[in-house]
């Protein structure tokens, strides 16, 4: 059994939208303290760690620990038929293998079924990265570098170069820049053992940033040279975590 309420829509659907960027099909699994979702991207080259504490809903009923796989984008779908000043009800049928969102606003009540799929068998392991550096920054000057550098390339190098973080990219049409030195007033904090980069394939961190930037004010970069970069934007309640992998030999 398993059964929330959301008085306020656009929270919890600007977590989903973010989600939904880099997933197509993904399974929950609820207990009664939270809603979990681990999950990878069809290629394999982003992953996302997404857990949101009982207390972010109105209400929350779970019992025991069932799991719920969906298609994300198709339920993201019906969340955008929500208005704002509706109540919302998302309940989980495992006998008709339907997800239901009940949506009530005064005297009118609207109902929407979706199915629920077939559980993962695949079980997806957590990252284990030894981070050389770290930069905590705000989540906005770090997604406007990231359309920057969109202007110019497909792909983006993050750096951390001193005690200066970097991003960059260079492509026919020109190249675009950033740099934040240690202390200044978007980057919040730069710890470095040793100077690192690596390049990313843009079209992903520009939806990431893009969607998780609605929900968070700041980010967490992790980043060790030619691995995975490791972006934890922070939530008011609850976890929100991508890894992505580096394009080699750009």
């Amino acid at each position: 059994m398993f059964e929330v309420e959301v008085s306020r829509i656009d929270p919890f659907r600007n977590l989903i939208k973010a989600l939904s960027v880099i997933v197509e099909e993904g399974m929950f699994v609820m207990n009664e303290a939270q809603v979990k979702l681990l999950a990878m991207d069809p290629s394999h080259v982003a992953m996302v760690d997404f857990e949101l504490p009982a207390d972010f809903f109105d209400s929350y009923k779970c019992e025991g620990e069932p799991r719920l796989s969906i298609n994300i984008k198709e339920f993201l779908k019906f969340l955008d038929r929500v208005d704002k000043d509706e109540e919302t009800w998302i309940r989980l049928d495992e006998e008709k293998a339907r997800l239901i969102i009940l949506c009530k606003r005064g005297g009118h009540s609207r109902r929407f079924e979706m199915p629920i799929l077939e559980p993962i068998d695949e079980e997806v392991p957590q990252p284990k990265i030894f981070f050389k550096a770290k930069a905590r920054i705000i989540t906005d000057s770090l997604r406007n570098s990231i359309r920057d550098a969109n202007l110019v390339s497909e792909h983006v190098k993050v750096a951390v170069e001193g005690e200066m973080l970097k991003i960059s990219a260079t492509g026919d049409m020109g190249s675009a820049h950033s740099e934040w030195e240690k202390g200044s007033d978007d980057l919040i904090e730069l710890k470095s053992e040793e100077d690192s980069s690596a390049t990313f394939t843009l079209s992903y961190l520009n939806e990431i940033t893009n969607a998780a930037g609605s929900s968070s004010e700041v980010a967490t970069i992790e980043l060790s040279t030619d691995m995975p970069i490791k972006m934890d934007f922070e939530l008011p309640k609850g976890k929100l975590v991508y890894y992505l992998a580096p394009c080699i030999g750009v």
